[in-house]
């Protein structure tokens, strides 16, 4: 053998479940020179390097969750390019389960239900759930409890005072643990009553005052208009005490005419007379 001529080349999915994913050339050697074009080029290296006594290992340093995959390497000797042989190897990336996220429902009244939800986005092998009552003494009735440690899913059913409080829910596989928590409140008849009475009252109060706002306004608009009313004068207004039966009656009485024509006094003239002579 004069030389090697090896190809490393990785498909990012398994051929068994896509054989028409593309193989991407991550490094190869040839012409005892070697070659990395793939974007993991930093972290590759041959365990031998050179790979002249037939050892082609690779290394593959600072693993990340992206180098999942199935790794292909082909080696031939030129110039008997048809006697090349190539192997795999599927390579997965083991990690612990990322913080999960809690979600659910977070108010309820007696008797009703209520759904809690727990998941990781990343964790290899995949992490499996488990949810519990962090300041629970008690343990809670089971009959009411259903979880699922596949899909994180806790379902709790015909509630009580009893339920209310924060439940945590801890995501873990053989490479760690992390968890996340969640509150839930279980509202009583007697909460729910105090809460609509005080609506009520509320809207009460807020009813009155408007209601005393518009009497207000509208006892202050009479008000005034009363006042304008009361200082007009009109010409033909009768005369306070005297109503109007009294002048008819003094209208038809032939005295009160005779009272209302002046009476003529011819002795006035000389009356006066006398007395200016008297002065002189």
């Amino acid at each position: 053998m004069s030389s090697y001529g090896i190809d490393w080349r990785v498909d990012l999915m398994p051929m068994e479940k896509s054989p028409t994913a593309k193989e991407l050339a991550i490094l190869y050697f040839t012409n005892d020179k070697l070659y990395k074009p793939g974007s993991q080029a930093k972290r590759l290296s041959f365990l031998h390097n050179p790979p002249t006594m037939g050892d082609a290992t690779l290394q593959l340093a600072n693993v990340r969750p992206s180098d999942n995959g199935t790794y292909i390497c082909e080696v031939n000797n030129p110039p008997d390019f048809y006697g090349s042989g190539s192997g795999l190897i599927h390579f997965t990336v083991l990690m612990p389960p990322s913080t999960p996220v809690c979600k659910g429902t977070e108010y309820t009244r007696i008797g009703g239900d209520a759904t809690l939800t727990c998941s990781s986005v990343e964790g290899v092998p995949a992490p499996t759930y488990t949810w519990s009552r962090v300041d629970s003494k008690t343990s809670l009735p089971l009959a009411n409890m259903v979880q699922n440690d596949q899909t994180g899913k806790l379902q709790l059913t015909n509630l009580s005072l009893a339920f209310s409080g924060t439940y945590q829910c801890v995501a873990s596989n053989q490479f760690g643990h992390v968890s996340c928590q969640v509150t839930v409140n279980v509202a009583g008849t007697g909460e729910a009553g105090v809460i609509a009475g005080a609506v009520i009252g509320v809207l009460l109060v807020v009813l009155l005052l408007g209601a005393a706002a518009i009497y207000l306004f509208w006892y202050r608009k009479e008000e005034s208009r009363s006042t304008v009313t009361g200082n007009d004068i009109r010409e033909d207004a009768t005369a306070p005490g005297i109503s109007d039966a009294s002048l008819q009656r003094h209208g038809s009485d032939p005295g009160s005419r005779l009272l209302k024509q002046p009476v003529s006094r011819p002795e006035s003239a000389s009356t006066t007379k006398s007395r200016l002579n008297m002065v002189v």
